[in-house]
């Protein structure tokens, strides 16, 4: 697309439209919004730093699973052999789905529609099924043997890098008999693959004939509400009653959302590219898989959604034009820590279309400001220490979008940085010039 809508900013990698960052998430990241007062730099790390521990989780949660499995053909036939059992395993969601991608996060590779049918998936996951049915469920009964099981699958840098605070959390899952945002994650990983599978077969296929197929599908008819059910029996545990059935619907309504975005996100090459719909699933894949690494009571789960969905939020939209004022409420100024604290703005609709920003310094140290439109790094200016500098931009070039302004200033060894506060505000659009002036006060934090 040559031309983006409001609110939107033209990619020329991907020649596709990417949505302004919102006021919620007013920072660009990489492909994500983030916070305001976020460091990148660490909100990256931050989403790295668990990978040990969500590669052994989602593993426990998959052999959970295949013992469950196990236990019910065995109470049902308890004449069945290792190679009947090895047979119907490979029919099962679990090993079809979950255990390959299990293999697949342990060894840090993406995933991809076509996983399952890689040697390497195959080879590991028999050795895997074949660890099972030996040992039974004495795999997941303690961690030390839980670790050699890990480094038997060659798996040995996650069982290594572990740390003793995610072997605790660890020890606490194999305790428990469910996990709601595992079985969300095996939900989501199911309806990825489906959608996945529909464009192999069809390269043809349209986003609403996905819709109707995956509405259809026994994936949103049983399953879904069964998942969201059973974790009601958690939920009504460690939550009162009308939370827990709040929680159920946001957990459904956030279901339906993710399915929403996986179907219509990017596009597909004559079925042979999933680019977009790979981004959106990523992220997702994150939240579900985060959540149950870290143990997160399902009543929280929709809270820690909020991180990692912030991606394929919307942008801000709809404001219109906005009346005079002088009131933070006018622009929906928010000014978070000390950095900028006692800063104001005022606003009035009918004007030169100037956008004005005065910096009144009372540091001790120079800095620079950051100065971000619609997430995007738009400018910078220096400001002495004691000193004053004044900033100019137009409403044409600002309106309709986020202004964010960061403070970079010398800390621990002389080293800049952007931590100590931040500003964010709406700059509107408006079709009497309009006229933007903010007191931009730089404080000692």
């Amino acid at each position: 697309m040559d031309v983006c809508p409001s609110n939107y900013d033209r990619n020329e990698v991907t020649n596709t439209c990417w949505t302004e960052c919102p006021m919620d998430y007013p920072v660009e990241c990489g492909m994500e919004c983030i916070r305001q007062n976020d460091d990148c730099g660490i909100e990256v790390a931050s989403k790295k730093v668990w990978w040990a521990a969500r590669c052994t989780n989602s593993m426990l949660l998959v052999m959970r699973g295949i013992f469950r499995y196990i236990r019910t053909m065995k109470a049902e036939d308890p004449q069945a052999t290792d190679r009947k059992l090895l047979v119907l395993l490979f029919q099962t969601s679990t090993v079809v789905t979950d255990l390959p991608i299990a293999i697949t996060v342990c060894m840090r590779r993406p995933v991809s529609p076509n996983l399952r049918h890689s040697q390497f998936v195959l080879s590991t996951s028999q050795w895997v099924l074949m660890q099972a049915l030996a040992n039974d469920d004495s795999i997941i009964t303690s961690w030390r043997k839980f670790r050699a099981f890990l480094k038997g699958a060659n798996f040995t840098e996650a069982a290594e890098e572990i740390t003793e605070g995610e072997i605790e959390s660890l020890e606490t899952a194999m305790k428990q008999n469910t996990s709601c945002a595992g079985d969300l994650k095996s939900l989501m990983d199911r309806a990825w693959f489906t959608m996945s599978e529909y464009k192999e077969d069809n390269p043809a296929i349209t986003d609403d004939d996905i819709r109707l197929k995956m509405s259809e599908s026994d994936l949103v008819l049983y399953d879904v509400p069964i998942v969201t059910n059973n974790c009601m029996h958690q939920m009504i545990a460690e939550s009162s009653l009308s939370t827990a059935y709040k929680t159920r619907e946001v957990l459904r309504k956030t279901f339906a959302v993710i399915l929403n975005d996986l179907i219509k996100a990017g596009k597909s090459d004559n079925g042979t590219s999933y680019d977009e719909k790979k981004k959106t699933y990523r992220v997702v894949d994150l939240a579900f898989a985060g959540a149950a690494a870290t143990l997160l009571d399902p009543t929280r789960i929709t809270l820690f959604f909020s991180e990692y969905i912030q991606t394929i939020c919307g942008p801000t939209q709809f404001m219109g034009e906005i009346d005079d004022g002088t009131e933070p409420a006018t622009l929906g100024l928010n000014i978070l820590q000390d950095a900028f604290r006692g800063s104001t703005s005022s606003w009035t609709k009918k004007g030169d279309g100037a956008v004005i920003i005065n910096f009144k310094s009372s540091d001790t140290k120079d800095v620079t400001v950051n100065i971000m439109s619609g997430g995007d790094r738009f400018d910078e200016v220096d400001v002495k220490a004691g000193g004053t500098a004044q900033w100019n931009s137009t409403v044409k070039a600002l309106g309709g979008k986020t202004l964010y302004l960061g403070r970079w200033r010398p800390g621990f060894l002389g080293l800049p940085s952007t931590g100590g506060g931040s500003l964010v505000l709406w700059v509107p659009r408006s079709s009497q010039g309009g006229h933007l002036e903010i007191e931009a006060k730089l404080n000692v934090s």
